[in-house]
């Protein structure tokens, strides 16, 4: 058995190629788990909430359905079209009658969602048919998942194996699984979130036994850099899981970080490939530690970032000061990226999202405008978080040197740092128009050492 995560994100939609190559090995047997692309989801969920005009949505919908089967042959792709058509339909009942009630409710969501997932799914299906491979399909839930919540999401958003004989019954032959059409404990229509579809590969592929996971990718491979920021950006033939889950966290999203901390435990590798040729390595996470010569192995950057800075004398020595900060900018909703502290204690700073500092702001005010810790928030839109990864870099000296001096030779101002506590990362901030500066300073200077 062969497990394969297409997420369309990485692959793009292009497809029958891809199908091509997968068709090769189904004499295996093939266990496919596919995610559809985040902006084909978005669209709809936009729609749901009057956003975009149900004409807008369905019309999109439509455009990236008829685009991933083009490749179908003529003779099926009539029979494919027809399914389109009962899909978009059902979707657009559902859109509209779900308006018309006042909204729509989070059953109703998933319900349109998981129609989405399982059109692009049985697409997938339908190539694999045409190349005379007697490939079926089923939903997340159908293979014998289930999404867990315990408690207010999205704290707890999760997706568990709750009936493995199920799954070992259907993973025979070529199964194709909508990764993000699921159940919840009532039995009742799920969507699971960006990036559960990977950790459905990882839990397969521990109960059935299967050592390792492929993900190709258009490009094929993780990268040192962004190639669209530097041209000496190279692949990385190997990454451990501490840094695989770092470069998860900061974008490079190959699969999701649950399931990078997932195939740690479960000792699964993840063989990341290219479509051209799904099966070849180009990067493998495991085990392997970083026996490369260099220290940093990649470079990454989040762009849309803003800082928030608290100030106040009071703070110095107060205990549960952070505590409350990060608390008023939780109850918000708000995820900070990063945090550094003075060592005066009289000053933290906070990168959160662009789009979601002047919630955090709202919240800081509100919550400290009856107290006198906090004299004042500052705040710096337009920011970059850049990021060195590597596991190298723990207990080894200079490399902070190393980092920020040709950061400065480049001649770019470093706003706030924050050094990961596993050691394998160090996180700075600059203004975003400095940011492929700095990455491309990191990457020339400290890792390919020129």
């Amino acid at each position: 058995m062969i497990i394969v995560t297409l997420n369309l994100e990485n692959t793009g939609l292009e497809l029958k190629g891809l199908c091509e190559k997968l068709a090769e090995k189904a004499s295996q047997g093939l266990l496919i788990i596919v995610e559809p692309r985040e902006e084909a989801l978005r669209v709809l969920t936009d729609a749901a909430a009057s956003r975009v005009s149900e004409e807008e949505a369905l019309a999109k919908l439509a455009g990236e359905l008829n685009s991933l089967a083009k490749g179908i042959p003529v003779d099926m792709r009539r029979n494919v079209e027809a399914q389109l058509v009962e899909s978009l339909n059902r979707i657009a009942g559902y859109l509209h009658a779900e308006k018309k009630a006042g909204g729509a409710t989070p059953r109703g969501l998933s319900v349109m969602l998981n129609l989405v997932g399982n059109t692009v799914t049985m697409i997938v299906s339908s190539y694999l048919n045409a190349l005379e491979v007697d490939a079926k399909w089923v939903s997340t839930g159908q293979a014998g998942f289930m999404l867990v919540e315990d408690y207010e999401p999205p704290w707890s958003h999760y997706v568990s194996l709750v009936n493995p004989d199920v799954l070992k019954s259907v993973s025979k032959g070529v199964l194709v699984v909508s990764g993000r059409s699921c159940i919840d404990h009532d039995g009742g229509e799920a969507s699971l979130k960006k990036g559960m579809g990977s950790v459905v590969s990882i839990l397969a592929a521990g109960e059935l036994r299967v050592g390792e996971v492929y993900v190709p990718k258009a490009n094929g491979g993780v990268y040192t850099a962004d190639p669209w920021i530097t041209d000496k950006a190279r692949v990385i033939p190997s990454l451990s899981y501490s840094e695989a889950l770092e470069l998860s966290r900061l974008g490079e999203w190959v699969v999701s970080p649950q399931a990078v901390e997932l195939a740690e435990e479960l000792g699964v590798r993840i063989i990341v490939s290219s479509v051209q040729d799904p099966f070849k390595e180009c990067t493998t996470i495991g085990f392997e530690k970083a026996v490369e010569k260099q220290i940093v192995k990649a470079v990454a950057m989040i762009p849309g970032m803003s800082i928030l800075t608290v100030e106040g004398a009071a703070m110095a020595g107060t205990p549960g000061v952070a505590s409350a900060i990060l608390g008023e900018v939780a109850k918000r909703g708000v995820s900070v990226s990063m945090i550094s502290q003075d060592a005066s204690e009289i000053g933290i700073t906070l990168l959160v999202k662009d789009r979601d500092l002047d919630t955090a702001l709202k919240g800081l005010r509100e919550g400290f405008v009856r107290q006198r810790l906090v004299k004042r928030v500052r705040i710096q839109r337009d920011v970059a978080v850049i990021s060195a990864v590597g596991e190298g870099m723990r207990g080894t000296r200079g490399v902070a040197a190393r980092i920020f001096s040709a950061v400065a030779e480049a001649g770019v101002n470093v706003l706030a740092i924050a050094q990961g506590s596993s050691e394998t990362s160090i996180s700075f901030a600059v203004a975003t128009g400095d940011a492929e500066k700095a990455v491309k300073a990191v990457h020339d200077r400290v890792i390919l050492g020129v």
